[in-house]
């Protein structure tokens, strides 16, 4: 596969970003995320969720606590 380069002006990537928006709404409308997602990456999203209405998260201040 070749790359190409695009050249967008700010009006063209605004535009562009608004259709993405408008889609992406739109689809969470007709599309199930189960449909979309494994099952593995949805129950990590619902512990997540969970996560943060606890608050039970901690504090990163560096790479090595976010590896922890």
């Amino acid at each position: 596969m070749s790359a190409i380069t695009i050249s967008l002006s700010e009006e063209q990537l605004t535009e562009i970003i608004k259709a993405y928006r408008i889609i992406q709404e739109f689809l969470g409308t007709v599309v199930s995320p189960n449909e979309l997602y494994q099952s593995d990456f949805l129950v990590g999203l619902q512990e997540s969720d969970e996560d943060i209405r606890t608050k039970a998260m901690n504090e990163v201040r560096s790479f090595e606590d976010f590896t922890a």
